[in-house]
């Protein structure tokens, strides 16, 4: 029984292919965006271009956030998470994310969810958090699923662990980008 709430954001899972590919965008942050950005944090497009947090609502997430690359005053930095308000030498930054719409993603509920969701809207439970230790995301999904209303994400299955079942007080699911586009925010 899934009894611990323990998420770790969106970890991707699988691809039809086989194979999960990471893009590398130059400057994809904008140099002292406020937000942090953990590893398995959903993103989307700014109206500049750049990616940002998807918030808790259904919103156009383009993948999930896998770490980034910058200079800082001529000092190189690699990290699992973007720290809030950092700034970078121009032209230096590289944010990585996962962005293929076929990508199944893991995550785990704020509570519990039924078999009777799959196929459901399903969106984040919280805003954007993580470790600063580990770099990774503590992001939940919400139990309460949106039905066939607009949401971030589709539900796609149960997570298959021993003692995770349908129902359980956080149940861990198999979700995917409800949508493909690349409209911002």
């Amino acid at each position: 029984m899934s009894a611990t709430l323990a998420p770790q954001g969106l970890v991707p899972s699988h691809h039809p292919s086989g194979v999960i590919r990471v893009t590398n965008q130059g400057d994809g942050i904008a140099s002292a965006y406020g937000t942090s950005i953990y590893t398995g944090t959903p993103i989307m497009r700014g109206t500049d271009g750049t990616i940002i947090v998807v918030p808790t609502g259904a919103s156009t997430p383009i993948g999930v956030f896998q770490g980034c690359e910058f200079s800082s005053a001529s000092k190189r930095f690699v990290l699992p998470y973007w720290p809030a308000a950092q700034t970078y030498d121009a032209g230096s930054m590289i944010a990585k994310y996962t962005d293929d719409p076929e990508i199944i993603y893991e995550g785990q509920a704020n509570g519990a969810v039924a078999m009777t969701a799959v196929g459901e809207g399903i969106n984040l439970g919280d805003a954007s958090q993580g470790s600063v230790y580990t770099g990774f995301s503590t992001q939940s999904l919400a139990a309460t699923t949106t039905g066939a209303t607009a949401a971030s994400f589709i539900l796609q299955g149960l997570a298959p662990y021993p003692g995770n079942a349908w129902g359980d007080a956080y149940t861990r699911v198999y979700v995917k980008i409800s949508t493909r586009q690349g409209q911002v925010a």
